[in-house]
């Protein structure tokens, strides 16, 4: 048997580097109450964007490609290494961590602006 444990807590919204931490600490914390599967929210780095639903296409387009951009500035690139406190913590410890994002592929994702020019 596996003891699990289920974050239920907010990441902070937008800050990739400071939910790393949160993140890091929280599988710290779990472990020491036995945890063996630490599982996070969907989207909990850089947080889930509520606002994307209170948009309006066409009349926030210029409010919609800024707040896309700055939550694709927040996103996670593996490539670069973002996912490593919490991929360390997990290695360290000896457990599985299943947490949700933002990804982004360095290669494939487009770059800020992009959208406007597509």
């Amino acid at each position: 048997m596996c003891k699990l444990a289920v974050i239920q807590t907010a990441p902070i919204v937008l800050d990739r580097e400071r939910t790393l931490a949160l993140a890091v600490d929280l599988v710290d914390r779990a472990v020491a109450e036995g945890a063996e599967l630490v599982v996070f929210p969907e989207a909990f780095i850089a947080g889930y964007p509520a606002w994307v639903w209170r948009l309006r296409p066409g009349a926030d387009w210029g409010l919609s490609e800024a707040c896309h951009s700055h939550l694709l500035d927040r996103a996670v690139d593996l490539q670069r290494g973002d996912l490593q406190p919490l991929t360390a913590a997990a290695e360290r410890h000896g457990i599985t961590v299943l947490c949700g994002m933002h990804e982004r592929d360095a290669e494939l994702s487009l770059a800020r602006g992009d959208c406007a020019n597509r």
